[in-house]
């Protein structure tokens, strides 16, 4: 009797021990799930946060240049290099008072440019702190989230706010509460968005307002007044990049218009080059980029593509 009863409690003590490791065993499987399940959602409520019409749906509701910038695939394909000249002496203060270097720090960029200011959106790396105390020895003002700084006219107010730990809201604009519109948002923007990593979205409103345009690229665009939006897009092909249009016209004698006045002006253009022996060598390479266009029209659209040189984007950002 003796022995079976200590059997019998072997036998036991192995059924304890057993329903302890499932229960261990289903603890760790549900805090294995329970982690998975966050994971997924913060992933999740990330991807909804930065989808691109998500974003776009806090800007003003208004005719706009837009532009988008995903600075993370433009420095994995090698585009993203230190600048060869100089840097700006203001941006240079920026870098020294906040740390913060868009060629490293800066993911991706959507902002919007009209009459009510311009407006940025930037996900990436930030140091909220410094940015704070940058503000601060500008002569600015932080309340709680929100600091605003005087701009480089007495119009121009600079305001910004984080919207989550990566992700910026910053606007320049007469009113010094404007960033605070980005913390909002309406009906997601419903019409196709391009997938290149740089695209710029511009109204025919703002096509008939070049006056800040190089000449070589105020010749070409005078063309496209007529249109009632352009997009245009910047990549990656093959082991060059390459510039892409597509205009959408009113009707479509509209387009077949703008398409033969494109071919026109870039012979033109191309004359004007080899005339001039004036021109520096970056207006050289612009205006070698824009003749090297081709068009195409179908019904209402007109699309074109030009080849870029690396060269010819280290030009532009330099300084930067």
């Amino acid at each position: 009797m003796e022995a079976g009863t200590r059997r019998g409690d072997g036998d036991g003590l192995i059924v304890v021990r057993r329903s302890r490791r499932l229960l261990a065993f289903a603890i760790l499987v549900a805090g294995m799930l329970l982690a998975a399940g966050i994971a997924a959602y913060r992933i999740h409520a990330s991807r909804a946060f930065f989808n691109p019409p998500a974003l776009l749906s806090r800007f003003p509701a208004e005719d706009a240049l837009v532009l988008s910038a995903d600075f993370a695939m433009l420095r994995r394909a090698g585009l993203l290099t230190a600048s060869k000249g100089p840097i700006e002496p203001e941006y240079n203060q920026f870098l020294d008072g906040t740390g913060f270097d868009y060629r490293r720090d800066l993911d991706t960029l959507i902002a919007s440019f009209s009459h009510s200011g311009t407006f940025f959106i930037a996900r990436g790396r930030f140091d909220w702190k410094k940015l704070r105390d940058y503000a601060l020895r500008q002569g600015g003002s932080c309340y709680q989230d929100l600091c605003r700084m005087q701009g480089s006219t007495p119009e121009r107010h600079i305001s910004f706010l984080p919207l989550r730990n990566d992700a910026l809201a910053l606007a320049v604009s007469t009113n010094d509460l404007a960033a605070t519109r980005l913390t909002k948002t309406t009906a997601p923007v419903n019409v196709p968005l391009p997938s290149a990593p740089v695209w710029v979205s511009v109204p025919g409103s703002e096509l008939r307002r070049q006056n800040s345009l190089p000449p070589e690229m105020h010749y070409m665009l005078s063309a496209l007044t007529n249109a009632d939006r352009v997009v245009l897009t910047f990549g990656p092909e093959g082991q060059g990049i390459v510039a892409e249009m597509d205009a959408t016209c009113r009707t479509q004698d509209d387009a077949r218009v703008l398409e033969s006045q494109l071919r026109s002006m870039t012979g033109l253009l191309k004359e004007a080059l080899t005339r001039d022996k004036t021109r520096s060598a970056s207006d050289n390479e612009l205006a070698a980029t824009l003749i090297a266009g081709r068009f195409a029209q179908t019904d209402r659209r007109v699309t074109g593509k030009w080849p870029v040189q690396k060269s010819l984007l280290d030009a532009f950002t330099s300084g930067l």
